[in-house]
């Protein structure tokens, strides 16, 4: 459900929209019960996802190179859940 929720975050980056979906992923993320540090670390990867939305905002697409970087924080942002859980 994460990749889709990065991924949608992405087409209404596209459409000029870069923030409609963070308040729904800071919520979901942010209130998990997560250590410190990793909250620290989730919302640092929220922060640069945000900047990174905005970034596609300008192009006006979506682009290849956006689905990579989506799947990179997909993957960032799930090893933090799992290394908290550990």
């Amino acid at each position: 459900m994460l990749f889709e929720v990065l991924r949608e975050g992405l087409f209404w980056a596209a459409l000029g929209r870069p923030s409609e979906v963070m308040p729904f992923l800071r919520g979901k993320l942010l209130s998990n019960g997560f250590s410190e540090g990793s909250k620290r670390q989730l919302e640092w990867l929220l922060d640069e996802l945000e900047e990174f939305y905005r970034r596609v905002a300008c192009c006006g697409r979506v682009e290849e190179k956006h689905v990579r970087a989506i799947k990179s924080f997909h993957r960032d942002i799930l090893s933090v859940i799992e290394t908290d859980g550990a």
